[in-house]
């Protein structure tokens, strides 16, 4: 069993990887700040000089003291992002003219931990291998988030199918891309996979590791992480049907609990003394603005546009995914959570309305913030998917599969993977410009580095090979 979950982390990093080769470099939200944050953060500048917030360089923005050639990054993606009919383009990082010296981040106050994971990637210097292998270290990071996630479900004799369904389009697209958001995502999951064993108090090294490892990841890689990781464990807690007490949870793991109480505290610290630094500088200062009620209302007709970027958008917020394929995601995810409703396991049911409405709580009071600092509604898909990505883990561990309906399940959730992925081909090789989609496959204006024929044939070997190695039932369901 331990086997075949690393087989699927292997092609699970394979497919990410594949991903990441297909699209342009700082082709994901806030990549080349990202960049320019890990090559400084592994080089010991852990926040760097502060600079005055404006409508461009916000409150989180620093300088870095670090080669000014890292910081070219910032000019690259200008010419395709975020416009969507724009195709792919860009200069080699490494030719690229410096404007700014010394360099500048966007994430500059960020939380810490994800830039050291990306910044190992940086060692080549200022150059575009840099790039590569800092989107490749995030992969890999979840990818190994993503093998935990099944073996936690695995030991408990459930199917895969929750954790394949958690894995959503827009994920693969930002673990490609060194977002910490995919190492946000990628924790959850495995935080909400293991969670059933851990109240179980089912003792194993690697679940106790995984609980660990994943719990910690969360606190630290954004903001809200300590929020969203209590969240968690409580809808958990009401999901699970045979469970101990809290009491008798934290005696059995308290040296867990304790790592994780020192990574809320260290998260607190940060947030308090660091991210928030200057936020009281407000840019909304004296422009006028609406009411609260107006706010909250605003923020709720927002859920259905972060609901589609969740599923998957390939840019910055400019390239959707692709409107058959993302009803076919909704339909096949709505007909597990039906499945399961079916079982009128009340607990679980439940949990899963406390998701949904805990998500829109969550959005409303993101929205709310952002207005109050920036007079915008600055929530986005990415923000919501760690509370998201419960419902299908709760949902598929309800009821026994038959091997038959886990395959086609996971045939279906690979082939929407397929189409997503020639989505983004088409936004980056011929831009999206009326019904241009075949124009990618004769007239392509940017090209992938291996090539058109060569990406869209690893992207389906990848993405069969995940499908191939979900760990299935062995018998068929009675």
């Amino acid at each position: 069993m331990r086997l075949r979950s690393i087989y699927l982390g292997v092609a699970a990093f394979a497919l990410m990887a594949v991903w990441s080769l297909m699209t342009p470099l700082f082709s994901g939200p806030d990549e080349p700040s990202n960049f320019v944050r890990s090559a400084a953060v592994v080089r010991g500048q852990w926040v760097g000089d502060n600079v005055l917030p404006s409508p461009l360089k916000s409150y989180w923005t620093t300088t870095v003291d670090i080669d000014p050639q890292f910081g070219a990054a910032n000019n690259i993606p200008w010419c395709f992002a975020p416009f969507s009919d724009h195709p792919g383009c860009g200069t080699r990082l490494q030719d690229t003219q410096v404007i700014d010296s010394p360099p500048w981040t966007n994430m500059g106050r960020y939380p810490i931990v994800p830039f050291f994971i990306t910044g190992i990637g940086t060692a080549f210097g200022a150059t575009d291998l840099s790039v590569r292998l800092a989107r490749l270290m995030m992969s890999l990071a979840c990818a190994g988030l993503l093998a935990v996630s099944i073996a936690a479900v695995r030991r408990r004799l459930e199917s895969g199918i929750g954790v394949l369904l958690s894995l959503l389009p827009g994920t693969v697209f930002l673990a490609s891309t060194m977002n910490p958001s995919a190492l946000e995502i990628c924790a959850a999951i495995a935080l909400w996979s293991t969670m059933p064993s851990v109240f179980a108090i089912e003792r194993t090294r690697l679940g106790s590791l995984t609980f660990g490892i994943a719990g910690a990841l969360l606190i630290l890689t954004r903001a809200i992480g300590p929020v969203l990781y209590v969240l968690i464990i409580l809808i958990s807690y009401l999901a699970v049907k045979e469970r101990r007490s809290l009491a008798e949870v934290a005696r059995k793991l308290r040296g867990v609990l304790a790592l994780h109480g020192v990574a809320v505290l260290f998260a607190a610290w940060w947030y308090l003394g660091i991210y928030s630094f200057q936020t009281n500088n407000s840019l909304a200062a004296g422009v006028p603005g609406i009411s609260l009620r107006s706010q909250m209302n605003e923020a709720l007709h927002h859920i259905p546009t972060l609901l589609d970027q969740a599923v998957g958008n390939f840019g910055w917020l400019d390239a959707p995914m692709p409107r058959i394929a993302i009803v076919a995601f909704c339909a096949l995810y709505f007909l597990v959570v039906a499945r399961s409703f079916a079982t009128r396991q009340v607990g679980a049911i439940m949990a899963m309305l406390a998701i949904s409405a805990v998500t829109i709580l969550v959005v409303i009071i993101l929205d709310v913030n952002y207005y109050a600092m920036l007079r915008a509604f600055g929530a986005q898909g990415r923000h919501i998917v760690p509370l998201l990505v419960g419902v299908p883990i709760i949902a598929a561990s309800l009821f026994s599969w038959n091997r038959k309906w886990e395959i086609v399940t996971a045939s279906a959730w690979g082939i929407i993977m397929v189409w997503s992925g020639l989505g983004a081909l088409r936004r980056y090789t011929v831009g999206i410009n009326g019904d241009n989609a075949l124009d990618m496959l004769r007239d392509r204006a940017w090209n992938p580095i291996l090539g058109f024929w060569p990406t869209v044939m690893l992207l389906g070997i990848s993405t069969i090979a995940v499908v191939c190695l979900v760990p299935y039932s062995r018998t068929p369901a009675e």
